[in-house]
Order: structure tokens, then sequence, then C-alpha cells
């Protein structure tokens, strides 16, 4: 039909107004890609890259077109033809590595002082000297002092145990904010539930999976499902919502139907679950127990949906409840809750003032509600969020939603 009804929903299109960079003419450019009328060249490569891959305009397709999934896969396209960048080659090399990554990443929590500067007032960082493809002005989280499976790994068990899970920390959950996994233990453990957490687990593979790299994703899905298969576990959570998305919807498909790892990625991919879907079913209308239960000042709080949990995994009702049901806390809806917040990956890399200009609008939605605090469930957002927040120099702060639940 090319309605152009992805028009009214698209973030880049809406600071844009350019045609190519709305779903519509992003899929006209990929027909013309398939019929030979164009080739790839770097003009291509860069309206690609210009896509969130936030399924809004798959979500609001009246013939239930999944541009995103074709965008990302035309992206793919490009990366057999041209090959990936050299950085981001570098990045997801270090991304499946069994030791360079933790290497740097230990070596960074050394330097970071030295090449990053502290911001006043607030508990983040700045470049001190430029660097490629970082803006001066961005906000940056310090790496934390003690990496989450440092300090734990292994079976965590529940005093009155009810069932056994599996826990997928994720990378920024490791590296950056190992408080969110602190939060994850607390909360199952006090509800019966036991924790099993390989030491040996990887990055998802998400960032490589969006910019169009197929193989370092199924070689972390490899190692990945490897890392979980040595125990029975009723199921495996993941505190992130891209980290969710993609172990659950994206693990099969990189495998071919012939190849014995598509039934083994689909029996994993069963076992996933979102922290906040298991969490809503645990504890159901306040039944249950969270950390936090003694009396508490009230702090007005909000929500941000994650794009992956939303419009991928169809969750947005749990976070909600949980945060309705923990005492202490007064829950207010912002405006668009569920539009993207304009992280999207490589996208806020590669697209940093659009990615600004898209967040604007999530700022001015959170700033409305008075909250003092905005919660969200993914990593990317609550990084975005961050910046935002230190963008506009608004009081509030940006938390994970299992925080508040403790």
């Amino acid at each position: 039909m090319k309605c152009g009804n992805c028009m009214s929903g698209c973030p880049v299109y809406q600071e844009t107004l350019e045609e190519p960079l709305v779903a519509r003419g992003k899929l006209g450019l990929i027909e013309a890609l398939g019929e030979g009328d164009t080739e790839f060249n770097k003009r291509v490569g860069k309206i690609l890259s210009q896509c969130l891959l936030c399924g809004t305009c798959a979500e609001n397709c009246p013939n239930n077109v999944k541009a995103d999934d074709l965008i990302r896969e035309a992206r793919s396209l490009w990366v057999d033809e041209k090959g990936l960048s050299l950085s981001k080659k570098a990045i997801f090399r270090l991304l499946d590595s069994d030791r360079l990554m933790p290497m740097l990443a230990k070596g960074g929590a050394s330097l970071q002082n030295l090449f990053l500067k502290r911001l006043p007032d607030e508990s983040g960082l700045k470049l001190r000297f430029p660097l490629p493809y970082m803006d001066p002005k961005r906000f940056i989280p310090p790496l934390a002092k003690d990496f989450f499976l440092d300090l734990h790994s292994g079976w965590i068990r529940a005093e009155k145990e009810i069932m056994q899970v599996g826990l997928f920390v994720g990378c920024v959950g490791n590296y950056l904010f190992p408080m969110i996994g602190e939060a994850a233990l607390n909360i199952l453990r006090q509800n019966g539930v036991s924790i099993y957490i390989p030491k040996n687990q990887y990055c998802c593979g998400l960032p490589a999976y969006g910019s169009g790299d197929e193989e370092t994703p199924r070689s972390l899905a490899q190692k990945n499902i490897e890392a979980f298969a040595g125990e029975k576990l009723d199921q495996i959570i993941a505190p992130c919502a891209s980290c969710a998305a993609m172990l659950k919807l994206d693990y099969a498909q990189l495998f071919s139907e012939s190849d014995p790892m598509n039934e083994r990625a689909k029996a994993f991919a069963a076992r996933i679950s979102d922290s906040s879907q298991f969490l809503g079913k645990l504890l159901g209308n306040g039944a249950g127990k969270t950390v936090g239960e003694k009396e508490a000042k009230v702090t007005r709080v909000t929500y941000h949906d994650p794009c992956h949990l939303r419009r991928k995994l169809g969750i947005f009702q749990e976070p909600r409840g949980l945060l309705k049901n923990q005492p202490g806390l007064e829950y207010v809806e912002m405006a668009e809750a569920n539009r993207c917040c304009g992280q999207g990956g490589s996208f806020n890399i590669s697209n940093y003032d659009l990615s600004l200009s898209i967040l604007d609008r999530k700022m001015k939605a959170i700033e409305d509600t008075g909250a003092k605090v905005v919660a969200t469930a993914c990593s990317g957002c609550l990084l975005q969020l961050m910046d935002g927040v230190h963008q506009k120099g608004l009081k509030v702060d940006v938390r994970h939603l299992l925080e508040m639940l403790i």
C-alpha cells in the first residue's frame, strides 16, 4: 500500500521530516536495492543507520509489515557487501572474547579517572580529551568498582526454595550497574527463588545483531546457551528488556533449521523471562514480598516503556503493577510513556544529536509529571535517560525498575 501511516509515529521522521528516513522511504530504498536500481553506497549506509529499530512502524502498520526486521536484514546485506567498520569490528570482537573484554573493563576501571573527569553534583563522568564518535557533552556512567560477575557466580540459594532460575546479567548490569543484579538477587531470594549465575556468560549480542553482524551474535548465542545448559532451571531471568528480547526472539533466527543449534536455541528461548514479567507473576497483586516493606517517605515515580519490552515482548502492565504496589511509591503515568527515548544502540553513537532531539520530548514528559524518579527496565534506556537528565539539568533520579522494589 505504501500508505505512509508510519510517518505518524516514527521518532526519526518526526524530528527530520525527511521521506528517506521513515519506514516507507527505507522500504522503497531496500526494494530498489533488491531490483538493482541502486547500489550500496555511503548515502544508503547512512540512511539504513538512521533507524532506531524501535518497532513503532511495525506496531502501527495496517498491513502488519515488519519494517524494522526488514531494515535490520538490509543492514546485514550491507555488512555482507561492505563489511563492518573497523571500530565496530573491534568492539564486537571484544564482546565475543573470553578474556579481552573483562581485562579491558578492569583496566578501564583503573584508568577512567585519567581520561574522564567527574561531573559536579552528579555520579557521572565526561571526557577530558576528544575521542572519535564520542560527543564531549555526553554523560558517561563510571565503571563499577567491582563487577557483578566477580562478586556473584554459581548457585545462590533461597532459604525456603520454591523454584530455581538462572540470571542473565548483561554487559551494562555487569560492568556499570551491578546494583541491578544485586536487587534481583535480594528480591528473588526473599521470595523463595534460588538463582544460578554462570560465570562464563557473555553479551547477548544485540549491539552486533542490530548493526547487521550475524556472525558475532551466533557465536555469543552458542556460548550463552552452553553456559546455562548444565543446570535444571525453571526459567532464565533477564533484568534488561533488550537482552530478554534478543535471547527470546532472535536467538533461534540466527541458526538455520538444519543447524543442530536451532533446536537448542528454541529450547533456551522458551525459558527466558523478563524480570518484570516474572516478578509480576511471582508477587501477584502485592501478595508477595519485596525487600523494602518498611515505612518510607513517599516518592513520586514515573515509568518509561522500553521498546523491546512493550513492542517486542508485549509487556507493559507488569512494571506498572509492581511500582503501584510498592510501599512508599506514588506512581504517576507520563505522557507518551511508550514513545522511544532515542537510544537505539549504535544509533545513539552514530547519530548523537538526532538521538538527543528525540529524547527532548521524553524529558519534557518526565518533567511534567513532577516525579522525583523515572524508572525503566532496559539498560540502553537507562543510559539514554541519564544522559537526558544531565543535558537538561533535571533534578530527577534514573533507576532500574528492580532498584525501586528494594
